[in-house]
């Protein structure tokens, strides 16, 4: 299912992986679970986090037994305006649930 962000931007794998990030931005991730929820297998999800490491949109945060997990480099200004137009997007469909009358419940990128 897109997300949120994903309809408005478009769904591209490194849309996708961001997403997934900006959904679970204040946790530690591998990625073979960003693999997984973004639909898209291991290497490809891999060289995309390889990629967003390069340009610092996310960094290693700590390994747990013999997995790399990373973070959201929040610190990061193109990062900082991710996040704005993530928490817009959300806003955007919420609104348009409410104008729908369809119900709103616990409205999250996965839910719109």
């Amino acid at each position: 299912m897109v997300g949120a962000f994903c309809e408005v931007y478009g769904e591209t794998p490194d849309k996708r992986i961001l997403e997934y990030m900006l959904e679970n931005q204040d946790l530690d991730f591998a990625v073979s679970d960003a693999a997984r929820e973004a639909g898209m297998s291991r290497p490809k999800a891999y060289e995309v986090i390889y990629d967003f490491e390069k340009k610092g949109y996310v960094k290693k945060s700590r390994v747990v037994g013999k997995t790399q997990l990373y973070v959201l480099n929040k610190k990061n200004d193109v990062v900082k305006l991710f996040m704005k137009d993530f928490k817009e997007c959300l806003k955007l469909m919420l609104d348009e649930r409410e104008y729908s009358g369809a119900p709103v419940g616990a409205v999250s990128a996965r839910n719109c």
